[in-house]
């Protein structure tokens, strides 16, 4: 078998056995060894499959230790990397769905396809790792560490994804149309002038241009809204469900802008190529990670009011704002298509399929001696498998500079929890590392149209009384997971310990273990020491006793169970706290 296809397949296999077990989706048995090894076998119709695994104290997330072995129904018995055989082939915890098996397995396909592609370019195409913010987000294209189906970004070919996948660093013009005003949506910040945007974006030569086009259509352009569209969401969407508004005239094709942009890891925001301007959302009726990669309609309407909401927050809380310094990339204007004059039908098969967010760019706020880097690309590894952040680790050593990215990294989560009762989903993609040659200072963080939780009543009086749309009953019956307020104080702290911790922190503390020996132990430690210091530094805060992080067991979600069963309610599971566990007992045993 090839290198890189072994390679894929290898990283597929490992997470999604590892998945299994971890969800308990599979009937299984699991063997103490020594230490924290054990030997877990699988029984299934035709075969058994056996291998080690380590638990990490990472809560208690499982690494691949060894081959997986598959022992036939003869006795023979030979490794095996083949997921859909196995994923047809075992015994399941809960009734067996067929046809949600060969979905996902539908999925892992087109992430191997698809990784092995990328890989492929990436062993010919980049020889140094590269230094700006852009690039790196490019570079680092491991993609999700736990999710199995990590790159499936099902919806492209693999001309496709060539052309717009983040892997690729393609440069994307955009598509633009024009909507009449009353089938449009708006959500703007007090911040911004959209008109001054839009120059600004496209330069005033496109500008005319499109209005030049617009004005041999309608009688006033003053009742139309422009909307960029992303070139695949406009062959494959527009020109189709969208197809009878065009030649009705209700969709006006104004054309392709000048500026140019490439795909963030997201694949939907773009990030400009001229770092002066803004950063833009666009749906993409594809999936990848297992989600729909559109723009729920209510989520950008609550956009640009979220982003006033945490800039009031910090423009009144000096902490955050003069202590941390804590960047939030302000979603500052928003525009979602309105459905409702559409037939019911219509309406579902275009849900979320045309609008934008319009987000601050992370250059718009470094400072002279800083730069940027996504938290995903600390640990990534360039061709010759050294860790990108090596360079970093040999100048400050890997103790003093993973104590520093913890405090810099920690503090403004918890602040906002601990202070204000907002948890922030900061997984890696949502968080930038702002630093000094290679110094962690402070952080950036972003997607707040999706990605805040609250209780209400637990708000502090800065964030009181914020305004937002409620989530739809028909996108709630189709994502349980997605809400942004709750009475339950529980899910508000787990989006904290799943996103942050669980997914965020851990991994880049699996890495350090793995990378320089770094024990998760002391790493976990450090991040307890962390969240000691800022409640002794802010004593007697009333929200503490709501969101303790120091439980034994905390909630994360299943993702892959929820690959494998219908998405009707919330698929979460207990784990392990590290942070409880030093706690109660005073360390990881």
């Amino acid at each position: 078998m090839h290198s890189i296809e072994q390679r894929v397949k290898t990283r597929i296999m490992a997470q999604l056995i590892t998945s299994l077990i971890y969800e308990k989706i599979v009937v299984y048995t699991m063997t103490h060894l020594k230490d924290n090894m054990h030997h877990v076998e699988i029984k299934g119709e035709h075969a058994s499959y056996h291998f080690d695994v380590r638990v990490t104290e990472s809560f208690d997330r499982l690494q691949l230790t060894s081959q997986i072995m598959k022992v036939g129904a003869d006795g023979t018995e030979s490794p095996t990397l083949n997921y859909a055989h196995l994923l047809r082939d075992v015994q399941y915890t809960f009734t067996k769905d067929t046809q949600k098996i060969e979905q996902f397995i539908g999925e892992l396909i087109q992430t191997e396809l698809k990784d092995c592609q990328a890989l492929t370019y990436k062993l010919n195409h980049h020889k140094a790792v590269p230094k700006t913010f852009n690039a790196l987000e490019s570079y680092a294209m491991e993609g999700h560490t736990y999710h199995p189906s990590y790159k499936s970004r099902l919806g492209f070919t693999l001309e496709e994804n060539l052309k717009y996948g983040p892997d690729f660093q393609p440069t994307i013009h955009l598509t633009w149309i024009a909507v009449p005003q009353h089938h449009v949506q708006q959500t703007i910040s007090q911040s911004i002038v959209p008109e001054q945007i839009l120059q600004h974006q496209l330069g005033q030569e496109t500008v005319a241009q499109f209005t030049d086009t617009l004005r041999q259509h309608v009688e006033n352009v003053s009742d139309y809204v422009w909307l960029p569209v992303h070139p695949w969401q406009f062959d494959h969407m527009i020109a189709n469900h969208f197809a009878e508004a065009w030649l009705n005239g209700d969709i006006i094709f104004l054309g392709k802008s000048r500026e140019a942009y490439v795909p963030q890891q997201s694949i939907r925001t773009l990030s400009p190529v001229e770092t002066d301007k803004y950063y833009i959302k666009v749906p993409l009726n594809i999936t990848n990670t297992s989600t729909k990669r559109v723009l729920a309609p209510h989520t950008i309407e609550n956009a640009a009011n979220i982003t006033d909401w945490l800039k009031h927050i910090q423009a009144h809380d000096p902490y955050l704002r003069d202590q941390l310094r804590t960047v939030f990339l302000g979603e500052v204007l928003g525009m979602s298509y309105d459905q409702q004059h559409l037939p019911e039908d219509k309406r579902t098969a275009t849900y979320g399929a045309l609008g934008v967010i319009w987000r601050e760019n992370i250059y718009h706020y470094l400072e002279a001696g800083e730069e940027a880097i996504p938290f995903h690309a600390l640990y990534s590894k360039d061709t010759e498998e050294r860790p990108v952040i090596d360079g970093w680790i040999q100048r400050y050593g890997a103790d003093n500079w993973m104590r520093q990215f913890i405090n810099v990294a920690v503090r403004p989560l918890i602040h906002m929890l601990y202070t204000h009762g907002i948890a922030l989903e900061s997984h890696a993609q949502n968080m930038m590392l702002i630093h000094e040659k290679g110094w962690p200072t402070r952080v950036a963080i972003k997607d707040f149209h999706d990605g805040v939780r609250f209780k209400r009543t637990l708000l502090s009086d800065i964030a009181k009384n914020p305004q937002l749309q409620d989530t739809p009953e028909a996108h709630q019956r189709i994502n349980r997971n997605s809400f942004i307020e709750t009475d339950d104080v529980q899910l508000v702290r787990d989006f904290v310990l799943d996103a942050f911790f669980f997914i965020n922190i851990a991994q880049q503390i699996l890495f350090m273990d793995e990378a320089y020996n770094l024990s998760e132990s002391d790493q976990w430690h450090m991040v307890y020491d962390c969240i000691q210091d800022y409640l002794r530094a802010h004593p007697n805060l009333p929200l503490q006793q709501h969101f303790d992080l120091f439980e034994r067991t905390i909630q994360v979600e299943k993702l892959t169970t929820r690959r494998l069963r219908e998405d009707n309610e919330l698929r979460i599971h207990h784990v392990t706290n590290p942070l409880g566990v030093i706690h109660h007992d005073g360390a990881i045993t």
